[in-house]
C-alpha cells in the first residue's frame, strides 16, 4: 500500500469515526470543527476562521447560519456592522463538554500507538508536505 493511499484510507476510516460521534447531536464534521475551533479561540471572525482552516469565507458562514439557527453559536458585531464576530453561546459550550471527551479518547486511542518523538517527528513531515502543497510544486 502506498503512502498517500494510507493517509487516505486513515482520514475516511477517522472521519466515520467522528461522524459516528457527532451524528447523534445532529452534527456534521464541518460543525464540530467549527465549534471546536470557538471553544479554543474564544471570539473570533469568519475571516479568521476560513484563513485558519484555508477554506473560502462562504464555507465558513454556511457552518455559521446552521450553528446560529440551532442556537449553538451567537453573532456579535464590532464597530463596523459589517464586522461579525462569533462565540458559542451556553448551550454551544454545553454539547461542546459533552462531546469532546468523546473525541479526545478517540484520539488518545489513536497517538498511543505512538511515541511523543513519532509524533513530533509525522506532525513535521505532514506540516512540510502540506506547506509544499500551498506554495505549488514546481
Amino acid at each position: 500500500m502506498t503512502f498517500f493511499l494510507q493517509i487516505h484510507r486513515f482520514h475516511k476510516r477517522y472521519t466515520t469515526h467522528l461522524t459516528t460521534i457527532l451524528a447523534p447531536h445532529e452534527l456534521s464534521n464541518a460543525n464540530w470543527s467549527l465549534l471546536h475551533y470557538l471553544m479554543e479561540h474564544g471570539l473570533t471572525t469568519t475571516s479568521q476562521i476560513a484563513k485558519y482552516w484555508d477554506v473560502e469565507k462562504p464555507t465558513v458562514s454556511a457552518n455559521v447560519k446552521t450553528l446560529t439557527q440551532r442556537g449553538l453559536i451567537q453573532i456579535k458585531y464590532g464597530e463596523d456592522k459589517r464586522e461579525k464576530y462569533l462565540s458559542l453561546t451556553e448551550s454551544g459550550e454545553d454539547l461542546y463538554g459533552i462531546i469532546f471527551p468523546e473525541i479526545k479518547l478517540l484520539q488518545q486511542r489513536l497517538l498511543s500507538t505512538l511515541t511523543e518523538e513519532q509524533q513530533k517527528k509525522f506532525q513535521q513531515a505532514l506540516n512540510e508536505m502540506e506547506q509544499l502543497l500551498k506554495e505549488g510544486l514546481t
